[in-house]
């Protein structure tokens, strides 16, 4: 994805919220779902000599969905931009309101023209589904990412998720709507993408919810993903992906990550009693705990702590073993270095 486009002092690359619709409402007068707007010859003859952009659609006051002089997608950002551009189907390249263009589109792996509608219709509907606006910069990001996905399914290229199971607990919302997408995908292209695509599609629909970059819920699912297999590794219980105690742990997980996020101490009156009760889950839970104040750079309480003892204390004595002692038979083993650690 490329920035271009004129630039403004004091305009902050990145931010396309500024005064945009309400909750939930990324339509506004707008087309109707699904509809890009039809240019005229002359406005097509307008867009393919530079001087101006076809609108395709607005996504919300400050952000328009468009296409250029070569026919990629543009998501034109500019404060008040989508609010004018309801009422017209072009905007000249050189409009003062236009602060910067964010281009679809790889070199040597274009977009198809069928996409950007359907990608636009998803930002729409999970605004309306979530009850919350959706960053608009998911727009080029994601057209990026869906192309390449549909040019190495063409190549007969595999597309392997192997943080799927932790996305269904983590982002279930998120993952309902890419799973549309795909089908909505296959309809209009005839390309049908792996299962697997659906996490990935979620973890940027997750991104542009919170408003940060695709990589911080990935890095956070992929921390959960490796916290759950060294779990599962020491105490020598299945976690079945899809099964209830997988669940659970990710959950757990989840939370003490959200904790994590939050700083601060949230106080556990249940502590000196788990600590006393359970002291190698407690010790389990101390090693997660260093683990991902490793990885996130950012101290792990020991309250928290305490409830993720109490999920492994149970684990452990599902495995057989009584929850105040390691398993028999279990190596002692180094959380660092699972293999999809950073």
């Amino acid at each position: 994805m490329q920035s271009g486009g004129p630039r403004h002092d004091g305009v902050q690359p990145g931010s396309l919220r500024g005064d945009g619709p309400r909750r939930g409402d990324l339509r506004g007068d707008g087309p109707r779902r699904g509809d890009l707007r039809r240019e005229s010859p002359r406005q097509r003859d307008a867009r393919q000599a530079g001087v101006a952009y076809q609108v395709l659609k607005v996504l919300n006051n400050n952000a328009v969905l468009a296409r250029d002089g070569t026919g990629r997608a543009v998501v034109l950002q500019g404060r008040g931009l989508g609010f004018h551009a309801r009422r017209r189907t072009c905007i000249p390249a050189d409009d003062p309101a236009i602060e910067a263009a964010y281009v679809a589109g790889a070199p040597g792996i274009p977009v198809p023209p069928w996409l950007p509608g359907i990608v636009a219709d998803l930002v729409e509907r999970a605004g309306a589904t979530l009850g919350e606006a959706i960053d608009p910069h998911i727009v080029p990001a994601l057209l990026d990412h869906l192309a390449f996905a549909l040019h190495r399914v063409r190549q007969g290229l595999p597309l392997e998720n192997p943080f799927l199971a932790e996305i269904e607990v983590l982002f279930p919302e998120e993952l309902r709507l890419a799973r549309q997408l795909l089908a909505e995908v296959a309809a209009a292209g005839g390309r049908v993408l792996p299962p697997d695509e659906a996490g990935f599609v979620a973890l940027h629909l997750r991104a542009a919810r919170a408003g940060v970059p695709v990589k911080e819920p990935a890095r956070h699912t992929a921390l959960v993903h490796d916290l759950v297999e060294w779990v599962r590794r020491r105490l020598g219980v299945a976690l079945r992906p899809g099964g209830l105690d997988h669940a659970r742990l990710v959950a757990h997980l989840r939370y003490l990550l959200d904790a994590v996020a939050r700083g601060g101490r949230t106080p556990n009156p249940l502590l000196p009693r788990i600590q006393e009760e359970f002291p190698d889950a407690m010790a389990l839970a101390r090693q997660l705990g260093d683990e991902i104040a490793r990885r996130l750079g950012k101290p792990v309480m020991e309250d928290d702590l305490g409830y993720v003892a109490l999920h492994l204390a149970k684990l452990m004595m599902d495995a057989g073993g009584p929850a105040d002692a390691s398993p028999a038979g279990a190596p002692e083993e180094p959380l660092r270095g699972s293999p999809t650690s950073p």
